[in-house]
This record gives structure tokens, C-alpha cells and sequence, in this order.
């Protein structure tokens, strides 16, 4: 009896990518406001489920507002509110699991009545991953295969979360109104079962100081982290995003020496990929000497990280203020420095194209402030390959000069990291269905004639021969064979 036999092969691997967008309001005392400067929007994220259809997540957006009162006088205020959303996706089951990376984007606010309402969109990039697996042909009773090795590659994601703290003295402050932190990770690697994560985190820091005066300061804070993970051994690919989940600034003035002393107390959440190649053998080609067999063949693959490298580019030219300025108005400081970008296939090669975002802060003559969104636009090649290119980058030394003219003049640094993605595929055997019994032959020998380039499993396929047997009966073959050449099959008589 003709009986294909089977193996299962099972994995983790990714399921689908979903994005989803959600507003968060939130609701603050707007009788002292007179205008808001600026607003750092940080989105935290919670827990998630995966249900049915769909991926469920919350989290929490924290907003650090700056903003003038009734006297002119520069202020802070902070808020929080949490969100719960949904993303939808049809491939999603209860087995799965997600990992959801939090955006904000597009802060506004209005006035309603005595309050000020700050609405956040929160853009959500979601990964889902799941049971995998793969069924496929190894053998079978009365089936003769062809074996060989297939590579799959398969998708680990681990977590972790370091804290850390960091210290260091600056001039006299009066008070902290805002400060951001931007994570990028330069190197990740693996070894004895940990992922190593080395990166700098930016400190941009925006103060009142003891004379009223607004300025800025920014520190580069180097980290290492370590996750562990079962298959951080061999030969693996790692790539790692790292966020700052939350930060605590506190400042303490020694007036004898007029200096401050600052303490960053920071939590850092990285996200971390391993593609792990798993070499499998299966059967690449089958048939049977006693019934006709009918092969199925399954194609898998996706797109899978294959570098994470570092890159530093600097930036510089003419640069946008918007709205645009109506009097004479003096620069104070820049705050909120951040990058958006994206890479992608140019004419001449890889490029990344994007702009440089910060808050202006500016000081009229009347002694009122306002702020303006500084826009500094860029595109620049990078040496990096791959069909795909996700990238991360902070924005380092911000210089902003307003020239005579009223033309606004910006430069700065952007350090860099880019994660490149390729495709992979693979197949293999997954369906041996039998069909209908050869008639039997009674004759004792047959003899063939061959067709030029064919290799001994070719024959011994068109012939419905076991190679081995093949060979035996015809020891002077060489293969590929040439035209012509004679080929003799014995067979027992039944």
C-alpha cells in the first residue's frame, strides 16, 4: 500500500502588520492661559489582547504644556489621559500576541468656554505574531523521494525593560519647563542567550532661569542593555527599537557656586527582533513504482530583518517658520527637536527624505512670547541595502540663526539607525495524494533511450525506477547522460 508519510514543523513567525489612529482629549483650567508656546504629547503604551479579528490596546498619553499668562509670564502645566483602542485585522486569533509601538502626531487646541482642550492622534504600528507550521512530505511506504534541506526563517520577539539615572551640573535654573528624551540604538548583538543593546539617549532640556530668561540645554547619555532570550545563540540576526517609557528631571541649585545640579532618572523599554534560520529536511520530489501520486507544493515567506547599522548625517540650509512672525521678535530657545523621515529607493540609491521639527520659542519687544514650528527639509543618500528600510534618528545640536534679511537659517546633526528588511521564501512538499495502480508489467527487461542533460533522478522518475536499482542494472552510465544512450530496467516477475 502506497502511504505518504508527514512531519510538522511548528514556529512562531509573524502574522500581519496593522496600524491604527486614535484621538486622545484632554481637558485643562483655561483661565490662566493666555497663549499656549508648546506641547510635548508622549504616548505610553499599556497592555494589549488579541481577540477575534482584532488587536485591543490601551495606554496613556502624557502631556508637559508650556504656555504664557495673563502677565506675560512663561509657565508649565501637566496632564495625563488614558485610551484604550482597537485595531483590526482578520488574520488575528486569541493564540496571537502583538507588539504595539505608540506615535503621537498632530497636537492641537482649542478654547471651550473657561477650558483648554489639548486632542492628541495617536498613530499605533502593531505587529501581530502566532503559531505557525508547517506540514511537509519526508516519505512513505512504497514511496520513493528525492530529500534535500530547506532554510526557514522564523521571527523571535523579546522585551525588556533597564533603568538608569544620570547626572550632571549646568547653569543656575530657575525652573524645568519641558524636557524630551529620544532613544536610538547603534549596535544590538547577540550571545549566551541575552540580546545586547547599546544606544544614546537625548536629553533636551528647555528652563526658566532665575532672571525670567528661557534657554535650552542637551546631553547625549550612553546605555547598555541586556534581554534574554532562548535562541540568542549562533548564527542570528538581532535588530532593537528602545523608547524611554518614562523620565523624572529634578534640579537643585547650590547658590554659593551658582550652578545646578541635574538628575535624570530614566526607564527604558526596548523591542527586540531575532530572525532565527532553522534548516529542516524534506522531501523535494517523489514518486511511487506502484501508483500514480499527485504532489502539492507550498510556498511560504515574508519580509525579514537582515542588519541594523548606524549612520550620522548632518544637516543644513534654509529653514521654515510657521506661522510667520509679524514684528520684531528675538529667538529664546528651540525645544522639542525631533526628526520625521523615511527611506526608500531613489535614482541613485537608498535615500532618506524627511525634515527637521522643533518649537521655536521668541521674545517680542513688549516683552510677550509666542512660538513658531520650525521646519528644515533634507534628503541625503545612506549605504544601507534592502528592500525595505525602517530607520530611527534623533535630532542633535539644533543651531537656529535669523538673519537680517528675516530668512531663517538652521543646522544640526541627526544620529541615525536603520533596520533593513528582505525577502525570503521557501517550499516544500505539502499534499502526496495517490491515484489509481500502474497496470502490471510482465515483462522481465525493458530497454530506453535516453534525452541529453538528464541527471539519474530525472530518469529514474520517467522510468518508475528506485535510483538505486537503476544504477545497479546500468553501472556504466555517467550522468548528465548524452543522447541516445541505451538504459536497461529489470523487473521481478510477480
Amino acid at each position: 500500500m502506497v502511504k505518504p508519510q508527514f512531519e510538522t514543523y511548528r514556529y512562531v513567525g509573524e502574522i500581519c502588520r496593522l496600524k491604527s489612529q486614535s484621538i486622545v482629549e484632554c481637558r485643562l483650567p483655561g483661565s490662566e492661559i493666555s497663549s499656549v508656546l508648546a506641547i510635548r504629547a508622549q504616548a505610553v503604551p499599556g497592555e494589549s489582547t488579541c481577540a477575534d479579528g482584532e488587536v485591543q490596546y490601551g495606554g496613556k498619553v502624557i502631556l508637559s504644556i508650556v504656555y504664557e499668562d495673563g502677565e506675560k509670564k512663561i509657565c508649565r502645566a501637566e496632564r495625563g489621559a488614558e485610551f484604550f483602542h482597537k485595531a483590526e485585522g482578520s488574520e488575528v486569533n486569541p493564540s496571537c500576541f502583538a507588539k504595539v509601538s505608540l506615535s503621537s502626531d498632530n497636537v492641537n487646541w482649542r478654547r471651550e468656554g473657561s477650558g483648554l482642550y489639548v486632542s492628541v492622534v495617536v498613530d499605533g504600528a502593531i505587529t501581530v505574531y502566532g503559531a505557525k507550521h508547517a506540514d511537509y512530505l519526508l516519505g512513505g511506504e512504497d514511496i520513493i523521494v528525492k530529500k534535500g534541506t530547506i532554510a526557514i526563517s522564523k521571527t523571535v520577539a523579546v522585551s525588556g525593560e533597564a533603568e538608569g539615572e544620570d547626572e550632571f551640573d549646568t547653569d543656575d535654573i530657575g525652573d524645568v519647563l519641558l524636557h524630551s528624551e529620544t532613544a536610538v540604538a547603534h549596535r544590538v548583538s547577540v550571545s549566551n542567550g541575552q540580546v545586547d543593546v547599546e544606544g544614546e539617549i537625548n536629553l533636551h532640556v528647555c528652563v526658566l532661569k532665575s532672571d525670567e530668561s528661557v534657554c535650552s540645554y542637551e546631553r547625549l547619555i550612553p546605555f547598555q542593555l541586556s534581554v534574554p532570550s532562548e535562541e540568542a545563540f549562533g548564527n542570528v540576526t538581532a535588530g532593537a527599537r528602545v523608547s524611554v517609557k518614562s523620565a523624572h528631571l529634578t534640579a537643585d541649585v547650590d547658590e554659593e557656586k551658582g550652578v545646578s545640579r541635574v538628575v535624570l532618572s530614566y526607564c527604558l523599554a526596548a523591542e527586540c527582533y531575532l530572525v532565527v534560520k532553522d534548516e529542516i529536511i524534506v522531501a523535494e520530489d517523489a514518486f511511487s513504482t506502484y501508483a500514480e501520486l499527485t504532489l502539492k507544493k507550498q510556498n511560504e515567506g515574508g519580509m525579514y530583518l537582515t542588519s541594523q547599522t548606524k549612520g550620522v548625517e548632518r544637516v543644513s540650509g534654509q529653514a521654515v517658520l510657521s506661522p510667520e512672525m509679524d514684528g520684531e521678535y528675538a529667538l529664546q530657545a528651540a525645544v522639542l527637536p525631533r526628526a520625521e523621515l523615511t527611506v526608500k529607493k531613489g535614482e541613485r540609491g537608498m535615500e532618506a527624505e524627511g525634515a527637521i521639527l522643533a518649537e521655536v520659542l521668541l521674545l517680542g519687544a513688549d516683552g510677550s512670547h509666542r512660538s513658531a514650528t520650525l521646519t528644515l527639509p533634507f534628503v541625503f543618500p545612506v549605504d544601507v541595502s534592502g528592500e525595505q528600510v525602517e530607520a530611527d534618528c534623533m535630532v542633535c545640536g539644533l543651531n537656529i540663526r535669523r538673519k537680517k534679511s528675516g530668512e531663517t537659517e538652521a543646522e544640526g546633526t541627526l544620529k541615525l539607525s536603520f533596520r533593513a528588511y528582505e525577502s525570503r521564501e521557501w517550499s516544500y512538499l505539502s499534499e502526496a495524494t495517490v491515484g489509481e495502480e500502474y497496470p502490471e508489467n510482465d515483462s522481465g527487461f525493458s530497454v530506453f533511450m535516453t534525452e541529453a542533460g538528464e541527471d539519474l533522478w530525472q530518469v529514474a522518475k520517467r522510468l518508475n525506477c528506485a535510483p538505486e536499482d537503476l544504477k545497479k542494472s546500468n553501472p556504466d552510465l555517467e550522468f548528465p547522460l548524452k543522447d541516445g544512450e541505451r538504459i536497461y530496467v529489470y523487473r521481478q516477475i510477480r
